[in-house]
């Protein structure tokens, strides 16, 4: 299996095949941000099937993200399993972000012919790459695990009308369609403000949004003021071995496994009217024993009651992105957790790779 972007430049390739239209030739060179990338022909863009748009419903919101630290003033969750939680465990399959000899300086150039952007390739930090003066038209090329890229014109105008939504709709079908994304696993959401209309191609696996997508807004006249996407590619990985539900629950109570979960599910389009404001957790007096004050601390019990088996997003400290099996549980509360399932050999609990600054008081650092 070889890269696009590991063979000749842009140019070269064009000047070999002349007859080819240059469209034909990003499809070509940004093979790279279709997910079936091993595949010997770029998939085609369907054109008959109509695209199924998805605003703001609960059920669409992407994968969850587990393993992210928690915020330091919410309370601390204590977890324990209902002891009707399934007990069987299996096999399942994971996701890696793979950008293997990704050319980044051939991807830069081919967006900025794509999106008329001037300028010469200049080397940013974290091996990124740029395009572009600061003010004007830029392409960014970052050096992240993804191959994340974004295009931004910040002189476009504020005069004129906002397109409709399925105006706009089609304008980022046809541009992600040009630039190789197999749009036939895609689920499209459009978010319609002003000044801009923006489209949000979201990568599905199973039918289920993962938290990479390609954004395109487009402001007033019809004008694109910024697109951002990935050139990444979705590797599988299959026969990870998975934990039962009830197993997994009892191994998170365990010292540093935490780390793996459970990791609240951020209700994206939840009711706000709903939701209550929390009580404040001072009182007058603090409890006592034989009169010394009590230290109090805030801890949510929470039993699990249901979990089903899944998929969330998991980010290594070297910044590689992993998409892993997890169930996601529900709290006697109703709240949703999502966890990490697969097997003990599968997860690693390192020291940190630079000790942490330690943190001054408010008397120190004003002195």
């Amino acid at each position: 299996m070889t890269n696009p972007w590991t063979t000749a430049s842009p140019r070269a390739r064009g000047a070999a095949s002349a007859a080819v239209a240059f469209v034909t030739v990003v499809a070509a060179l940004l093979v790279g941000m279709v997910i079936g990338r091993g595949a010997a022909t770029v998939a085609p863009v369907p054109s008959v099937a109509a695209p199924t748009v998805i605003v703001q419903e609960p059920d669409a919101l992407p994968l969850p993200v587990v393993g992210i630290e928690p915020a330091a003033q919410g309370p601390v969750s204590v977890f324990t399993p209902d002891p009707g939680l399934p007990t069987e465990g299996g096999r399942a399959t994971g996701y890696r972000v793979v950008d293997t000899d990704i050319d980044r300086g051939a991807l830069a150039e081919v967006l900025a012919e794509t999106f008329g952007v001037e300028g010469t390739v200049a080397a940013e930090t974290n091996a990124g790459i740029r395009i572009g003066e600061e003010g004007g038209p830029t392409i960014i090329v970052k050096g992240d695990r993804a191959a994340s890229w974004l295009f931004s014109d910040p002189t476009v105008g504020a005069l004129g009308r906002v397109p409709a939504r399925e105006s706009a709709l089609d304008t980022a079908r046809a541009l992600l369609g040009d630039l190789g994304v197999d749009l036939t696993g895609i689920d499209w959401q459009v978010d319609a403000a002003t000044p801009r209309t923006t489209v949000v191609a979201w990568q599905t696996i199973n039918d289920r949004r993962t938290q990479l997508s390609w954004r395109v807004s487009i402001g007033r006249r019809g004008a694109i003021t910024a697109v951002s996407g990935f050139a990444g590619a979705l590797q599988p990985v299959p026969g990870y071995p998975v934990l039962g539900a009830l197993e997994a629950v009892r191994r998170s109570a365990k010292p540093g496994w935490s780390a793996f979960g459970p990791t609240q599910v951020v209700e994206e389009f939840a009711d706000l009217a709903a939701s209550e404001v929390p009580a404040s957790p001072f009182t007058a007096t603090s409890p006592t024993l034989l009169g010394r004050p009590v230290a109090v601390a805030t801890v949510r019990e929470l039993v699990v009651t249901e979990a089903v088996l899944g998929l969330a997003e998991f980010t290594q400290p070297s910044g590689e992105i992993l998409i892993l099996p997890a169930y996601l549980l529900t709290a006697d509360d109703g709240s949703r957790w999502s966890l990490l399932a697969i097997a003990d050999a599968y997860l690693s609990l390192q020291p940190p790779t630079t000790p942490p600054t330690p943190s001054l008081s408010s008397s120190i650092r004003s002195n």
